[in-house]
């Protein structure tokens, strides 16, 4: 009996939902009329471009920018209508104050965080400070830890025997290195090792994801009840707490005793967010070590995955860059001078972002009030806005053969042009969009650039890499997001003369 009231009461929700849905869409497309539409028209056309842009944003997206150029365009989702923007409107959205254009209100719409990580934790979000300040002034002391963590996960990960070549599942091989790698600098040794936290943390991409696309469906006011449903928060929040508990507990005791400094004191995130002293509850610091999780170990695995399968597929720069690695490595060691100068290194991770991408639809924001952009195109209050970040990343009016894949491209550009902070990998500009722009630019940047770094340095000087007898394309697009294709895989060996 119970089920079958659950089920009824879900269904009474997602109807009453679907309704309310199809009178916003048709509502908010009489306010969008003078904006040009991408796709098929007409109510019932507009549905299935939305149905089709799931899996086939890039070209439909693609298919806007070379007909409108500069000019704003518009296409739709299951929810609401997206406009999309060019590259002469990146100044636009960088000008906007929050109260006109909020990045925050377009993400709670798509990710539902309050509900699918808690209030608490969007209410006062203090970690993205700590983020900005101390794990990016830290890199210097954080980069030997989370090399020897990059080894360790390595070696256990691809479990190489001598000379032995094996096919390994990119995207599922990165994501337990990064989550590794990135933990070791977040929780600190033992926790990043224990495979149930490793777990727990690598499932919450698409666990959040999910259940935000499912709350998205549904208007604010049936928020509350539809989250009961649709997301598994406490349990997530418990779960981590119970690996946190016994750790917070012994440093707050540690803390109390010794002061602000003691022999060994940790020097990761967890230890500075107890420093701030706003919170000792493990439950409050699980959620946020989980949010943290999820800002950072999808988005660089997305891009490592990306990467390697780009070098397998290249296999002619393998021994180039670890030449590079083998001379400023083996003079400097694995420090953050030695990273910032391997050029060759950094000029391919940002070639293989631009080239594959991490999203067709990039640098979200909703209109909080009527806003009218520099070239006069009115924006009404309650839309939802975006640039065609892939489009403009392959469009040969700022890059020359821009579909071509040239590993080397920045590297060039920073010579010819002699501008060496606009084309490193950490840079954002209205050509390079891949970590955001304006207020809302990726906090973590800094720390995912190193993370890249690292990871692909280690590959590079540790192992060889080829291309299995099957090809798989490196991303696939499923909606706005590009992401590293999990069925990619390569083959790897460990080198013998290292």
């Amino acid at each position: 009996m119970g089920d079958i009231l659950f089920s009824s009461s879900l269904l009474c929700v997602g109807v009453s939902a679907l309704v309310a849905v199809c009178v916003y869409r048709t509502s908010e497309s009489r306010n969008l009329n003078h904006i040009p539409s991408v796709g098929s028209f007409g109510p019932l056309g507009s549905y299935w471009t939305a149905i089709k842009s799931l899996t086939n944003s890039p070209k439909i997206v693609q298919e806007g920018y070379n007909k409108y150029k500069a000019a704003a365009f518009k296409i739709p989702n299951l929810g609401h209508w997206v406009v999309v923007l060019n590259r002469d409107h990146v100044d636009d959205i960088i000008r906007a104050s929050d109260k006109e254009l909020s990045f925050h209100a377009a993400i709670d719409d798509y990710v539902r965080p309050v509900y699918t990580f808690g209030r608490q934790i969007i209410d006062d979000a203090y970690h993205y400070s700590i983020m900005k300040s101390q794990l990016t002034h830290n890199l210097s002391a954080v980069v030997p830890d989370v090399a020897d963590e990059i080894v360790a996960a390595l070696d256990e990960t691809l479990d190489l025997t001598e000379n032995e070549w094996k096919c390994v599942p990119v995207l599922k091989t990165v994501e337990k290195v990064v989550c590794r790698a990135g933990n070791r600098a977040f929780v600190g040794y033992p926790l990043c090792r224990d495979s149930d936290w490793i777990e727990l943390n690598m499932q919450l991409t698409n666990a959040i994801i999910k259940e935000g696309f499912i709350l998205s469906l549904f208007p604010k006011f049936m928020l509350p009840l539809a989250a009961r449903f649709a997301t598994k928060t406490t349990n997530r929040v418990k779960h981590g707490a119970r690996h946190l508990s016994p750790i917070i507990t012994e440093r707050l005791k540690r803390m109390e005793e010794y002061g602000e400094k003691w022999n060994d004191k940790p020097d990761d995130f967890l230890q500075w967010c107890l420093d701030e002293g706003k919170e000792t509850s493990a439950d409050l610091l699980a959620a946020r070590m989980l949010a943290i999780n999820f800002a950072a170990t999808h988005t660089t695995s997305n891009t490592f995955a990306q990467t390697l399968y780009c070098l397998a597929a290249n296999p002619q720069y393998i021994q180039p860059l670890r030449e590079e690695v083998q001379t400023i490595v083996g003079k400097d060691g694995w420090t953050k001078e030695a990273l910032a100068k391997l050029r060759k290194v950094e000029s391919f991770l940002k070639e293989a972002q631009r080239f594959e991408g991490n999203a067709s639809l990039g640098i979200k924001r909703r209109a909080l009030k009527d806003i009218t952009l520099s070239d006069g195109t009115f924006v009404p209050k309650g839309t939802y806005i975006c640039v065609a970040s892939h489009a403009i990343h392959h469009d040969p009016r700022i890059y020359e053969d821009p579909d071509t894949f040239d590993p080397y491209r920045y590297m060039k550009l920073q010579e010819k042009q002699g501008d060496s902070s606009r084309y490193q990998l950490v840079a954002v500009n209205p050509e390079s969009l891949m970590f955001g722009i304006g207020k809302a630019v990726c906090p973590g940047r800094f720390f995912a650039a190193m993370m890249l770094k690292l990871m692909f340095a280690h590959i590079i000087l540790s192992y060889d890499l080829k291309l299995g007898d099957i090809s798989y394309s490196a991303s696939v697009g499923i909606g706005p997001a590009i992401v590293a294709n999990s069925s990619a895989k390569v083959m790897l060996r460990r080198r013998s003369d290292e």
